[in-house]
């Protein structure tokens, strides 16, 4: 960027602003996108994505033909494609959130799908990096036909493979004779399209969420620290003490520098993609989350620092721009599968546009990041204020990571993320039942119902009985009653579903058999007999069966002459 853009005549203001406008006019995406992928798919909003960003390719690398056209109009071009591009660049959400559509409530497989996206991003940074620090010995403009080139390889992967969840797994409306292992994934889908969620009702509006908030600030500062490493670095490369510059020709310093910036790249991009694939599942299975989190948060932060007042040379830069990418790559995919579950249970109608939100710090801090250390840098070379620049990125860093650390810990304790992490261990069957019959949350039902107890020994309330329970014996005969209303049932699979069946056929009605033993054909059906027998032995129910219902037909009998007489 820096090299090609002071070959179409832009000043240190200017370069800075190519990255202003893309992140600018990224703020639009952001609106646009993930509500055109939640309301009408996500395979139609990746695919002008994708048309979108290979044509502001083509166009950035065609702005030095604009040159004779005026002083400043390869800028002018640069600009409009810099604005193309950050229209069209609100994909990363969207992925993200078919990713959870996909793979949710199975965290490890959300986890390892997160992180091969990453990794996929950092793959393709270390692919084209030395490609385009090569192809820029022939033409500074030409790493970005390159990238064009490669944008319309993925338009057609995207328009031909490319599918929507819905497709994947199908809908609700779909045969329940597809009984398939990915059928029974498609259930956080039908959650979606049916305005359900564990935290109950539709959900809110992500500009109301104060997390989301929380973690767009993070962000915020994070991309702050971001935007110095693509701009500020190239300009530390032109110190003489780095021997970039060659003093007969400005254009081979150039040439130097960007070949330089790339070569810089291979350590920090094989390091980032091995710690944030391989080496987080190995320590992440080891620590936790959280724990990387933290060490790669200050572990990076002191290694920003050190690229001010620790680099002499360049071989410095080489370590320590590839030690900040071993733990970037630790930290960052330790933070992409807590949000996207938080965006899926929270936000369940919502996916794309709760995990754009966060982004709108990541825009804005790339948006502040270019001015505010373009101002710094001035048109000089003072090494002072070059090293507390550096100071400040790491200490933004550090800010950001703290702030992090505070959302993830209110994500924990947030009443529908617990509620998620009970519905985990169940299975995507058990799930399916809870989301088509509209079932409640197991502890607010659990709370419901004590209310309800409550409410029928409490004179006043309009569930109250009317009962008189002053009286010692009147308060143990109702409790006996609430004891032996709901029996103790066995534990082993058989014995437990027997004990059910035998309860339901006391006091249930033939609706509830019929539902039983639609979901059980195995258990044997039984006659409904309401007598008083504790239900916690199937057995014992068999042994008084028969005696029950003689007495039963006994007092019909009597009833029937006293009426006659």
């Amino acid at each position: 960027m820096v090299p090609y853009g002071q070959q179409i005549n832009a000043s240190t203001a200017e370069i800075g602003a190519f990255s202003t406008v893309f992140y600018v006019f990224g703020i639009v995406s952001l609106a646009w996108m993930p509500w055109l992928a939640d309301t009408k798919g996500i395979r139609i909003a990746m695919i002008l994505s994708v048309l979108g960003t290979a044509i502001s390719y083509a166009v950035q690398g065609s702005a030095h033909h604009f040159m004779p056209l005026g002083a400043k109009a390869g800028v002018w071009t640069m600009m409009a494609g810099r604005a193309i591009s950050g229209f069209f660049s609100g994909s990363t959400p969207m992925i993200r959130s078919h990713i959870a559509d996909i793979s949710y409530p199975d965290m490890a497989v959300l986890k390892f799908r997160s992180i091969i996206m990453w990794a996929s991003v950092q793959a393709g940074n270390f692919a084209l990096a030395p490609i385009a620090g090569l192809v820029s010995r022939f033409g500074l403009h030409l790493p970005w036909y390159v990238s064009a080139a490669v944008s319309f390889v993925v338009l057609l992967f995207v328009a031909l493979l490319f599918k929507d969840a819905e497709e994947i797994f199908g809908t609700q409306d779909q045969d329940a004779d597809e009984e398939s292992g990915d059928a029974g994934k498609s259930v956080m889908v039908q959650k979606s399209k049916s305005n359900t969620s564990t935290s109950g009702g539709v959900s809110k509006p992500t500009y109301k969420d104060p997390i989301l908030w929380l973690v767009m600030v993070a962000h915020a500062f994070l991309f702050l620290t971001a935007s110095a490493l693509l701009l500020v670095l190239p300009f530390l490369l032109e110190y003489p003490a780095f021997g970039q510059i060659d003093p007969s020709s400005v254009e081979q310093s150039r040439e130097n520098v960007a070949a330089a910036t790339s070569l810089v790249m291979v350590p920090h991009g094989v390091l980032n993609l091995a710690f944030s694939t391989v080496g987080f599942l190995f320590i992440s299975s080891k620590i936790g989350d959280r724990a990387c989190l933290r060490i790669g948060s200050i572990g990076g932060a002191v290694m920003f620092c050190l690229y001010g007042f620790g680099a002499t040379e360049f071989w410095h830069l080489l370590v320590y721009h590839g030690l900040s990418g071993l733990f970037v790559g630790l930290m960052v995919p330790a933070i992409t599968p807590t949000l996207t579950s938080y965006n899926l249970v929270v936000h369940p109608t919502k996916k794309s546009q709760a995990s754009a939100f966060p982004m709108l710090g990541m825009q804005i801090g790339q948006i502040c990041g270019p001015l505010l250390f373009g101002f710094l840098l001035g048109g000089g070379q003072d090494r002072t204020v070059m090293n507390i620049i550096w100071l400040a990125v790491g200490l933004m860093w550090l800010v950001g990571y703290i702030l992090l650390d505070i959302s993830f810990e209110v994500i924990r304790r947030h009443p529908a993320m617990r509620a998620a992490r009970k519905s985990q261990d169940m299975s995507a069957e058990q799930i399916q039942n809870m989301l088509t019959e509209n079932a409640k949350d197991y502890d607010v039902f659990v709370q419901d119902m004590c209310d309800l107890v409550r409410g029928m020994l409490t004179p006043g309330h309009e569930e109250f009985r009317g009962m008189e329970l002053w009286s010692g014996v009147a308060q143990r005969f109702v409790e006996r009653v609430f004891r032996s209303s709901v029996p103790r049932f066995r534990t082993d699979p058989q014995g437990h579903l027997e004990d059910v069946a035998a309860w339901v056929a006391r006091v249930g009605t033939e609706q509830d058999q019929d539902w039983f033993h639609g979901h059980f054909p195995h258990i044997p059906r039984r006659e409904r007999w309401a007598d008083n027998l504790p239900a916690g032995s199937a057995a014992e129910y068999e042994v008084a069966f028969k005696g029950a219902k003689k007495r039963a037909a006994t007092r019909a009998t009597m009833r029937a002459s006293i009426q006659q007489e």
